[in-house]
């Protein structure tokens, strides 16, 4: 078998670059993955990079800014695969492309540089209206860097990504498709070319190592996805059953609606006139400095439209309440609200599990967050039901409370406090809730009255949120889950964080207060286990596995046996500790304020439970819980592959 190129994603957890990374291990190539010391404190970053190491991916650690380092990586393979993401209602990277390319430069031996550009052919833009030109003119600023440093290159033109366009029928601004009434652009005639996401980087890898893609531009134009805005909205009718009123937009007025728009919304305006008005996908022939994907890969069975729409629209219908089946009667209905984040997630997984009828709450507001939206489908698939409803609309809250037996919030973020009193308020009023269960999943704030500012705040709140279930007499289980492992192990408790140090450990005071780090997963599963429990009903359950209860130095031992490397001690005085939060930002003094408490005080271990509580494992003592000596490893994260 001829040897396969060893390819390195950068941007590899991103909405493409997870895609190419699962699709250049599928092909057979050895596979590496950049990992930035910038993630910070991004535990989904943090642990998608963990799920590609599971799946034999190898992880190179090197900072954009660091560009002897960013060298080494380089030449650790042949292919270089940028995404990083270029769109501004996300994050846009695009000129930080010239720091690998001068790395790429000096390396010498990379085979083939794909930056990042995924879209419309930014060589054909010339013409694209402000400020969206931006993107068009940055790549293209890209492109004569690439190639005055004479490096090997493809570009890659995959027009529309289906996940932005096709549910939400090419609606702006919205990744939900529309209920009533659909815009359409023009008479909704102009061709445009729909491609799925993972096919994007099944043909982008097969171009890799192919002579005839050799510094050309790709494009990927799948036939039976050239379809017209009406013939895409024909299309889910004919799925849904349902005919929307059309409203047609002439294109001036199209273009007019651009005022006291935001940047983002400028720039999405501007690539939709170019796509919906001027056909600027399908109106050229490609040339010879191109090729066509599909044409040259015939062997890939790409994703239809059809196929696609059908499977988007069986998981974004909104599920109403149907009898439950006998085998499930005694389970409670359980509704997540805040299923897409850290912990809901694991908290919809866990609810399936255990058998429960499982909604998840799914807000218009989402807007154009396509990873949870997709992890909303992804729940579908699985068994949840998705029921619509705003926190601004409060009878529709109410309606979908009053389909479910328990709520379940595992909000985070800003304005939590305001959004689950609207939840309070809804559940009040249903009337039906046998159990709620507020976002706490940490220090029991009961007990943290003495909390220093501005840190207090979180556990103020949660008192507030506290009293006004009481009040409303809602029947309700606090969670004290204690430290979340991922956010806690992996880095020995270091502030600011998540990968682990490489030669010095801060340790606070002395080290030997004691802590509790549970397994994630593990907090789920005895949440559900608790709601349909009477010994858990208005009280909050600890969560105290006995071998996780370890002080920093325990940690930090196990993890040099583990590792084989003995870290050098810096012992952090109090005081001390306290003094570092001058000068910090507002994020940085609650972190701080939190770590005193934790690692000083040792206020998750320094009582014992009374009547009002109960500890979860005695409750449960069938529940496998993760162990500290198995955390560790699955957390495990080289510096170098």
């Amino acid at each position: 078998m001829e040897k396969k190129s060893r390819v390195l994603v950068v941007g590899g957890t991103g909405y493409i670059g997870r895609r190419l990374v699962r699709a250049s291990l599928a092909e057979g190539h050895p596979t590496f993955v950049l990992m930035r010391p910038e993630i910070g404190l991004d535990i989904d970053k943090l642990q998608m990079l963990l799920s590609f190491k599971a799946q034999g991916a190898r992880l190179l650690e090197a900072s954009l800014d660091d560009h002897a380092g960013l060298i080494a990586a380089v030449k650790q393979v042949d292919v270089v695969i940028s995404a990083m993401s270029g769109v501004h209602f996300r994050s846009h990277n695009l000129l930080l492309q010239h720091k690998l390319v001068e790395a790429i430069k000096e390396a010498g031996n990379v085979k083939r540089f794909i930056p990042s550009e995924f879209g419309m052919d930014p060589s054909r833009m010339q013409h694209a209206l402000d400020p969206g030109r931006v993107t068009f003119d940055e790549k293209m600023e890209l492109r004569r860097a690439i190639e005055e440093a004479d490096i090997p290159h493809t570009y890659i033109s995959a027009n529309c990504f289906a996940g932005y366009f096709c549910p939400n029928l090419c609606q702006l601004g919205t990744l939900l498709p529309p209920k009533d009434k659909v815009h359409v652009y023009g008479d909704g005639n102009v061709k445009v070319i729909f491609v799925d996401e993972d096919d994007v980087a099944t043909y982008t890898i097969r171009s890799i190592d192919d002579p005839r893609t050799l510094n050309k531009t790709i494009y990927l134009r799948p036939q039976d996805n050239i379809l017209t805005q009406n013939e895409v909205i024909a299309k889910w009718e004919t799925l849904s059953g349902k005919v929307l009123e059309k409203i047609q937009i002439p294109g001036d007025e199209f273009l007019a609606s651009i005022k006291d728009m935001d940047f983002a919304s400028q720039v999405g305006v501007g690539h939709f006139y170019h796509i919906f008005y001027e056909g600027c996908l399908t109106n050229f022939d490609i040339g010879e400095d191109g090729a066509e994907a599909t044409l040259l890969y015939p062997e890939v069975g790409y994703t239809r439209m059809d196929e696609y729409m059908k499977r988007s629209q069986t998981c974004l219908a909104v599920s109403h309440q149907q009898p439950l089946a006998e085998s499930m009667e005694k389970k409670g209905r359980v509704l997540i609200v805040g299923g897409t984040g850290f912990m809901g997630r694991r908290l919809v997984r866990a609810s399936l599990a255990h058998g429960h009828p499982t909604f998840v709450l799914m807000r218009p507001e989402i807007g154009l967050d396509i990873d949870k939206l997709q992890m909303l489908l992804s729940f579908k698939a699985q068994g949840a039901g998705l029921l619509e409803a705003s926190f601004d609309n409060h009878a529709g809250l109410v309606a979908a409370v009053m389909q479910v037996d328990v709520v379940i919030s595992a909000m985070s973020g800003a304005h939590i406090l305001q959004l689950q009193e609207k939840l309070v308020e809804a559940i009040k009023e249903a009337g039906n809730v046998k159990r709620f269960i507020p976002s706490e999943f940490g220090t029991d704030p009961s007990r943290m009255g003495h909390a220093l500012a501005p840190g207090r705040v979180t556990f103020d709140e949660k008192m507030e949120l506290r009293r006004a279930i009481e009040e409303a007499n809602i029947p309700h289980t606090y969670i004290s889950a204690n430290c979340f492992a991922a956010y806690f192990c992996p880095n020995l408790c270091q502030l600011g964080t998540l990968s682990p140090p490489k030669e010095k450990v801060r340790i606070y005071g002395d080290g030997n207060v004691k802590v509790i780090f549970v397994d994630e997963d593990d907090v789920a599963t005895y949440t559900i286990k608790s709601i349909d429990d009477p010994r858990t009903l208005n009280k909050t359950i600890y969560l105290r596995p006995k071998d996780n209860i370890l002080s920093q130095n325990e940690l930090i031992a196990k993890w040099e046996m583990l590792s084989g490397n003995i870290l050098e001690k810096i012992y952090i005085p109090a005081d001390d500790f306290l003094a570092s939060m001058k000068d910090k930002d507002l994020f940085h003094q609650v972190a701080v304020g939190h770590f005193y408490h934790i690692f000083y005080e040792g206020c998750l271990t320094n009582f014992d439970i009374g009547e009002d509580g109960a500890e979860a494992t005695l409750l449960y003592p069938e529940v496998e819980y993760t162990h500290a000596k198995n955390l560790q490893p699955r957390h495990r994260l080289p510096a170098t592959s």
